[in-house]
Protein backbone atom coordinates (compact mmCIF):
# COMPACT_ATOMS: atom_id res chain seq x y z
CA UNK A 1 0.00 0.00 0.00
CA UNK A 2 1.30 3.41 -1.08
CA UNK A 3 1.75 6.06 1.80
CA UNK A 4 -0.42 9.44 1.69
CA UNK A 5 2.67 11.34 0.78
CA UNK A 6 3.97 9.51 -2.18
CA UNK A 7 0.09 9.50 -3.87
CA UNK A 8 0.14 13.32 -3.48
CA UNK A 9 3.26 13.47 -5.29
CA UNK A 10 1.97 10.97 -7.76
CA UNK A 11 -0.69 12.99 -8.86
CA UNK A 12 1.20 15.78 -8.99
CA UNK A 13 3.15 14.49 -10.97
CA UNK A 14 0.25 12.78 -13.43
CA UNK A 15 -1.37 16.45 -13.40
CA UNK A 16 1.68 18.45 -14.66
CA UNK A 17 1.83 15.70 -17.63
CA UNK A 18 -1.66 15.62 -18.31
CA UNK A 19 -1.96 19.64 -18.53
CA UNK A 20 1.00 19.92 -20.85
CA UNK A 21 -0.71 17.67 -23.54
CA UNK A 22 -1.31 19.32 -26.52
CA UNK A 23 -5.54 19.07 -27.04
CA UNK A 24 -7.75 18.73 -29.73
CA UNK A 25 -11.37 20.12 -29.66
CA UNK A 26 -12.85 17.59 -29.06
CA UNK A 27 -12.14 13.81 -28.50
CA UNK A 28 -13.52 11.12 -26.06
CA UNK A 29 -10.49 11.66 -24.00
CA UNK A 30 -10.60 15.39 -23.24
CA UNK A 31 -13.73 15.23 -21.07
CA UNK A 32 -12.22 12.81 -18.50
CA UNK A 33 -8.75 14.69 -18.88
CA UNK A 34 -10.29 18.30 -17.93
CA UNK A 35 -12.08 16.54 -14.79
CA UNK A 36 -9.58 14.99 -13.78
CA UNK A 37 -7.24 18.19 -13.82
CA UNK A 38 -10.08 19.94 -12.20
CA UNK A 39 -10.18 17.19 -9.59
CA UNK A 40 -6.48 17.53 -8.86
CA UNK A 41 -6.48 21.24 -8.64
CA UNK A 42 -9.33 20.72 -5.72
CA UNK A 43 -7.39 18.64 -3.89
CA UNK A 44 -3.38 19.46 -4.28
CA UNK A 45 -4.74 23.00 -3.92
CA UNK A 46 -6.97 22.73 -0.35
CA UNK A 47 -10.22 24.47 -2.53
CA UNK A 48 -7.40 27.27 -4.07
CA UNK A 49 -6.33 27.29 -7.44
CA UNK A 50 -3.46 25.10 -7.70
CA UNK A 51 -0.48 25.31 -10.22
CA UNK A 52 -2.50 25.92 -13.51
CA UNK A 53 -4.29 22.89 -13.60
CA UNK A 54 -7.53 25.00 -13.13
CA UNK A 55 -6.32 27.57 -15.87
CA UNK A 56 -4.93 24.63 -18.71
CA UNK A 57 -8.81 23.62 -18.89
CA UNK A 58 -9.68 27.31 -19.04
CA UNK A 59 -7.15 27.54 -22.45
CA UNK A 60 -8.55 24.48 -23.21
CA UNK A 61 -12.50 25.81 -23.48
CA UNK A 62 -11.16 29.38 -24.54
CA UNK A 63 -9.10 28.36 -27.22
CA UNK A 64 -11.98 26.10 -28.32
CA UNK A 65 -14.86 28.50 -27.56
CA UNK A 66 -13.34 31.34 -29.83
CA UNK A 67 -12.74 29.12 -32.92
CA UNK A 68 -16.65 28.09 -32.93
CA UNK A 69 -17.62 32.12 -32.51
CA UNK A 70 -20.52 30.97 -30.40
CA UNK A 71 -22.16 28.25 -32.15
CA UNK A 72 -21.46 24.75 -31.76
CA UNK A 73 -21.64 22.34 -34.42
CA UNK A 74 -22.43 18.84 -34.56
CA UNK A 75 -18.55 17.49 -33.90
CA UNK A 76 -18.91 19.41 -30.14
CA UNK A 77 -21.04 16.50 -28.77
CA UNK A 78 -18.09 15.34 -26.91
CA UNK A 79 -17.18 18.73 -25.49
CA UNK A 80 -16.15 18.26 -21.93
CA UNK A 81 -19.82 19.40 -20.49
CA UNK A 82 -19.18 18.06 -16.86
CA UNK A 83 -15.91 19.94 -16.59
CA UNK A 84 -17.69 23.16 -17.86
CA UNK A 85 -20.40 23.05 -15.56
CA UNK A 86 -17.75 22.86 -12.70
CA UNK A 87 -15.96 26.31 -14.34
CA UNK A 88 -19.56 27.56 -14.27
CA UNK A 89 -20.54 26.74 -10.65
CA UNK A 90 -17.62 29.15 -9.73
CA UNK A 91 -17.38 32.02 -13.27
CA UNK A 92 -21.15 32.31 -14.60
CA UNK A 93 -19.59 33.66 -17.83
CA UNK A 94 -19.47 29.65 -18.95
CA UNK A 95 -23.04 29.03 -18.00
CA UNK A 96 -24.33 30.67 -21.31
CA UNK A 97 -21.53 28.64 -23.57
CA UNK A 98 -22.63 25.33 -21.67
CA UNK A 99 -26.27 26.16 -22.58
CA UNK A 100 -25.06 26.23 -26.34
CA UNK A 101 -23.72 23.35 -25.92
CA UNK A 102 -26.36 21.77 -24.47
CA UNK A 103 -28.91 23.34 -26.93
CA UNK A 104 -27.15 20.73 -29.91
CA UNK A 105 -28.33 17.74 -28.25
CA UNK A 106 -32.14 18.48 -28.88
CA UNK A 107 -30.90 18.66 -32.90
CA UNK A 108 -29.74 15.72 -33.57
CA UNK A 109 -31.50 13.22 -35.75
CA UNK A 110 -32.61 9.89 -34.85
CA UNK A 111 -32.55 6.75 -36.55
CA UNK A 112 -35.00 3.96 -35.59
CA UNK A 113 -35.20 5.96 -32.29
CA UNK A 114 -31.68 6.75 -31.86
CA UNK A 115 -29.95 10.03 -31.03
CA UNK A 116 -26.88 10.15 -33.76
CA UNK A 117 -24.43 12.44 -32.97
CA UNK A 118 -22.25 12.22 -36.62
CA UNK A 119 -24.70 12.24 -38.93
CA UNK A 120 -22.17 14.86 -41.20
CA UNK A 121 -19.73 11.78 -41.19
CA UNK A 122 -19.99 10.02 -44.09
CA UNK A 123 -19.12 6.64 -43.99
CA UNK A 124 -19.43 6.63 -40.06
CA UNK A 125 -23.02 8.55 -40.28
CA UNK A 126 -25.11 6.31 -39.14
CA UNK A 127 -22.95 4.57 -36.25
CA UNK A 128 -23.65 5.69 -32.08
CA UNK A 129 -20.52 4.54 -29.62
CA UNK A 130 -21.03 3.35 -26.32
CA UNK A 131 -18.45 6.40 -25.14
CA UNK A 132 -21.23 9.06 -25.50
CA UNK A 133 -23.02 7.38 -22.44
CA UNK A 134 -19.95 9.11 -20.64
CA UNK A 135 -20.36 12.57 -22.01
CA UNK A 136 -24.10 13.12 -22.65
CA UNK A 137 -26.28 12.34 -19.48
CA UNK A 138 -24.30 13.53 -16.85
CA UNK A 139 -23.89 16.61 -18.44
CA UNK A 140 -27.56 17.39 -19.14
CA UNK A 141 -28.47 15.99 -15.53
CA UNK A 142 -26.28 18.42 -13.87
CA UNK A 143 -27.27 21.22 -15.83
CA UNK A 144 -30.99 20.28 -15.01
CA UNK A 145 -29.58 20.29 -11.14
CA UNK A 146 -27.76 23.68 -11.50
CA UNK A 147 -30.31 25.65 -13.37
CA UNK A 148 -33.80 23.79 -12.08
CA UNK A 149 -35.04 23.42 -15.33
CA UNK A 150 -35.91 19.72 -15.49
CA UNK A 151 -36.48 19.41 -19.65
CA UNK A 152 -32.39 18.92 -19.26
CA UNK A 153 -32.57 15.83 -17.28
CA UNK A 154 -35.73 14.14 -18.95
CA UNK A 155 -33.55 14.62 -22.41
CA UNK A 156 -30.37 13.00 -20.49
CA UNK A 157 -32.35 10.07 -19.32
CA UNK A 158 -34.25 9.48 -23.05
CA UNK A 159 -30.88 9.44 -24.87
CA UNK A 160 -28.85 7.49 -21.89
CA UNK A 161 -32.22 4.94 -22.81
CA UNK A 162 -32.02 4.64 -26.18
CA UNK A 163 -28.27 3.83 -26.65
CA UNK A 164 -28.61 1.06 -23.45
CA UNK A 165 -31.55 0.03 -25.59
CA UNK A 166 -29.08 -0.64 -28.31
CA UNK A 167 -25.78 -1.09 -26.67
CA UNK A 168 -26.74 -3.19 -23.80
CA UNK A 169 -26.13 -7.00 -23.62
CA UNK A 170 -28.33 -8.55 -21.25
CA UNK A 171 -26.63 -11.74 -21.59
CA UNK A 172 -23.21 -10.82 -20.89
CA UNK A 173 -24.07 -8.10 -18.97
CA UNK A 174 -22.15 -5.56 -20.54
CA UNK A 175 -22.04 -2.99 -23.50
CA UNK A 176 -21.01 -3.55 -27.18
CA UNK A 177 -18.57 -0.55 -28.47
CA UNK A 178 -21.12 0.44 -31.37
CA UNK A 179 -24.01 0.11 -32.99
CA UNK A 180 -24.75 0.54 -36.88
CA UNK A 181 -28.49 2.35 -37.01
CA UNK A 182 -28.50 1.84 -40.03
CA UNK A 183 -27.93 -1.61 -40.35
CA UNK A 184 -29.83 -2.15 -37.00
CA UNK A 185 -26.74 -4.12 -35.04
CA UNK A 186 -24.48 -3.70 -32.72
CA UNK A 187 -20.84 -5.07 -33.42
CA UNK A 188 -20.40 -7.39 -31.18
CA UNK A 189 -17.37 -6.34 -29.40
CA UNK A 190 -17.60 -5.73 -25.64
CA UNK A 191 -14.81 -3.96 -25.27
CA UNK A 192 -12.82 -2.76 -21.88
CA UNK A 193 -12.40 1.03 -22.33
CA UNK A 194 -16.04 1.23 -23.95
CA UNK A 195 -17.39 -0.51 -20.87
CA UNK A 196 -15.47 1.58 -18.69
CA UNK A 197 -16.91 5.18 -20.00
CA UNK A 198 -20.34 3.60 -20.36
CA UNK A 199 -20.34 2.68 -16.31
CA UNK A 200 -18.57 6.30 -15.38
CA UNK A 201 -21.20 7.93 -17.57
CA UNK A 202 -24.13 6.25 -15.80
CA UNK A 203 -22.35 6.67 -11.97
CA UNK A 204 -22.08 10.14 -12.75
CA UNK A 205 -25.78 10.50 -14.46
CA UNK A 206 -27.35 8.53 -11.63
CA UNK A 207 -25.28 11.38 -8.79
CA UNK A 208 -26.77 14.49 -10.38
CA UNK A 209 -30.51 13.20 -11.36
CA UNK A 210 -33.28 13.62 -9.27
CA UNK A 211 -33.88 10.53 -6.81
CA UNK A 212 -38.08 10.01 -8.20
CA UNK A 213 -36.98 10.10 -11.89
CA UNK A 214 -38.86 7.50 -13.55
CA UNK A 215 -36.13 6.34 -15.50
CA UNK A 216 -33.71 6.18 -12.53
CA UNK A 217 -34.58 2.29 -11.56
CA UNK A 218 -33.69 1.12 -15.22
CA UNK A 219 -30.28 2.76 -14.89
CA UNK A 220 -29.74 1.35 -11.32
CA UNK A 221 -30.03 -1.71 -12.49
CA UNK A 222 -27.79 -2.09 -15.73
CA UNK A 223 -25.07 -0.59 -13.27
CA UNK A 224 -25.43 -3.22 -10.79
CA UNK A 225 -25.67 -5.46 -13.74
CA UNK A 226 -22.57 -4.26 -15.20
CA UNK A 227 -20.52 -4.37 -11.90
CA UNK A 228 -21.42 -7.80 -10.86
CA UNK A 229 -20.11 -8.38 -15.01
CA UNK A 230 -16.68 -6.20 -14.77
CA UNK A 231 -15.88 -7.78 -11.47
CA UNK A 232 -15.99 -11.33 -12.49
CA UNK A 233 -13.72 -10.83 -15.53
CA UNK A 234 -10.93 -8.79 -13.47
CA UNK A 235 -7.92 -10.37 -14.07
CA UNK A 236 -5.83 -11.63 -10.69
CA UNK A 237 -3.35 -9.05 -11.32
CA UNK A 238 -6.11 -6.35 -11.11
CA UNK A 239 -6.58 -5.18 -14.71
CA UNK A 240 -9.35 -6.18 -17.22
CA UNK A 241 -8.37 -7.16 -20.95
CA UNK A 242 -8.66 -5.16 -23.75
CA UNK A 243 -11.91 -7.07 -25.11
CA UNK A 244 -13.13 -8.34 -22.00
CA UNK A 245 -14.54 -11.52 -22.58
CA UNK A 246 -11.08 -12.12 -24.84
CA UNK A 247 -8.32 -13.53 -22.37
CA UNK A 248 -6.25 -13.70 -25.63
CA UNK A 249 -6.25 -10.43 -25.84
CA UNK A 250 -3.46 -8.09 -24.12
CA UNK A 251 -4.55 -6.23 -20.51
CA UNK A 252 -5.51 -2.58 -20.63
CA UNK A 253 -4.01 -0.57 -18.08
CA UNK A 254 -6.69 2.59 -18.26
CA UNK A 255 -10.17 -0.13 -17.46
CA UNK A 256 -8.18 -0.53 -14.11
CA UNK A 257 -7.94 3.38 -13.33
CA UNK A 258 -11.65 3.92 -14.11
CA UNK A 259 -13.07 0.66 -12.04
CA UNK A 260 -10.52 2.45 -9.24
CA UNK A 261 -12.78 6.24 -9.80
CA UNK A 262 -15.80 4.61 -10.77
CA UNK A 263 -16.61 1.52 -8.30
CA UNK A 264 -16.44 3.63 -5.10
CA UNK A 265 -18.40 6.54 -6.44
CA UNK A 266 -20.65 3.83 -7.09
CA UNK A 267 -20.88 2.29 -3.47
CA UNK A 268 -21.20 5.59 -2.06
CA UNK A 269 -24.13 5.85 -3.94
CA UNK A 270 -25.34 2.68 -2.91
CA UNK A 271 -25.55 2.14 -6.38
CA UNK A 272 -23.54 -1.25 -5.74
CA UNK A 273 -22.54 -3.53 -2.72
CA UNK A 274 -19.69 -2.66 -0.70
CA UNK A 275 -18.31 -6.24 -1.75
CA UNK A 276 -17.44 -4.67 -5.04
CA UNK A 277 -14.75 -2.47 -3.26
CA UNK A 278 -12.43 -5.33 -3.75
CA UNK A 279 -12.05 -4.98 -7.08
CA UNK A 280 -11.58 -1.19 -6.72
CA UNK A 281 -8.87 -1.91 -4.59
CA UNK A 282 -7.15 -4.37 -6.64
CA UNK A 283 -7.56 -1.84 -9.92
CA UNK A 284 -6.06 1.37 -7.75
CA UNK A 285 -3.18 -1.11 -7.13
CA UNK A 286 -2.31 -1.90 -10.67
CA UNK A 287 -2.89 1.58 -11.74
CA UNK A 288 -0.39 2.51 -9.17
CA UNK A 289 1.96 0.03 -11.13
CA UNK A 290 0.95 0.94 -14.42
CA UNK A 291 2.26 4.61 -13.24
CA UNK A 292 5.39 5.57 -14.58
CA UNK A 293 8.04 7.64 -12.80
CA UNK A 294 7.01 11.02 -14.72
CA UNK A 295 3.84 10.16 -14.06
CA UNK A 296 2.20 8.53 -17.69
CA UNK A 297 -0.32 5.77 -17.34
CA UNK A 298 1.36 3.57 -19.77
CA UNK A 299 -0.39 0.63 -21.79
CA UNK A 300 -3.11 3.09 -22.96
CA UNK A 301 -4.92 1.27 -26.42
CA UNK A 302 -4.78 4.60 -29.24
CA UNK A 303 -8.46 5.63 -30.53
CA UNK A 304 -9.76 2.79 -32.00
CA UNK A 305 -12.99 2.82 -34.44
CA UNK A 306 -15.32 0.10 -34.30
CA UNK A 307 -14.23 -3.14 -35.71
CA UNK A 308 -13.64 -6.94 -35.55
CA UNK A 309 -11.07 -8.74 -32.75
CA UNK A 310 -8.02 -8.14 -34.54
CA UNK A 311 -9.01 -4.51 -34.46
CA UNK A 312 -9.10 -4.24 -30.85
CA UNK A 313 -6.19 -7.04 -30.12
CA UNK A 314 -3.44 -5.24 -32.44
CA UNK A 315 -4.16 -1.79 -31.14
CA UNK A 316 -0.86 -0.42 -30.31
CA UNK A 317 -0.64 1.20 -26.76
CA UNK A 318 0.99 4.68 -25.58
CA UNK A 319 0.27 7.64 -23.04
CA UNK A 320 -3.09 9.07 -23.93
CA UNK A 321 -5.60 11.52 -22.09
CA UNK A 322 -7.89 9.11 -21.59
CA UNK A 323 -5.44 6.97 -19.85
CA UNK A 324 -4.10 10.15 -17.69
CA UNK A 325 -7.74 11.30 -16.74
CA UNK A 326 -9.00 8.59 -14.90
CA UNK A 327 -5.11 7.97 -13.04
CA UNK A 328 -5.87 11.27 -11.70
CA UNK A 329 -9.52 10.77 -10.49
CA UNK A 330 -8.50 7.36 -9.10
CA UNK A 331 -5.67 9.05 -7.41
CA UNK A 332 -7.90 12.18 -6.21
CA UNK A 333 -10.32 10.02 -5.02
CA UNK A 334 -8.10 7.73 -3.18
CA UNK A 335 -6.75 11.17 -1.56
CA UNK A 336 -10.28 12.97 -1.08
CA UNK A 337 -12.97 11.17 -1.41
CA UNK A 338 -15.76 13.36 -3.63
CA UNK A 339 -13.60 16.47 -3.41
CA UNK A 340 -14.14 16.81 -7.08
CA UNK A 341 -18.05 17.60 -6.38
CA UNK A 342 -17.95 19.65 -3.50
CA UNK A 343 -19.93 22.83 -3.75
CA UNK A 344 -22.45 21.35 -6.29
CA UNK A 345 -26.18 21.82 -5.54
Amino acid sequence: MHATGSLEETLRRAAARTASFFYKCWGFGEAIAALGLLAAERVLGEGRVDSGYRAAVEELFARWWAKRGGQPIFEDHVTPGVPLLLLARDEPRWMEVAFAVARLYREFPTQRAVPVHRPDLGAWASQVWVDCLYTDGAFLALLARMTGEQSWEDLACEQALAYIGVLWDETSRLFFHSYDTRAARPNAIRRGRGNGWALLGLVDLLRFLRPDHPARGRLVAVVRRQVDALVALQHVGGHWHTILDRPDTYLEHPVAAMMAWAIPQAVRLGLVPESALVAALRAFEATLAATDAEGNLTGVSEGTPAGHVATYATRPTGIFPWGQGPLLLALADRLSPDRVWEGLP
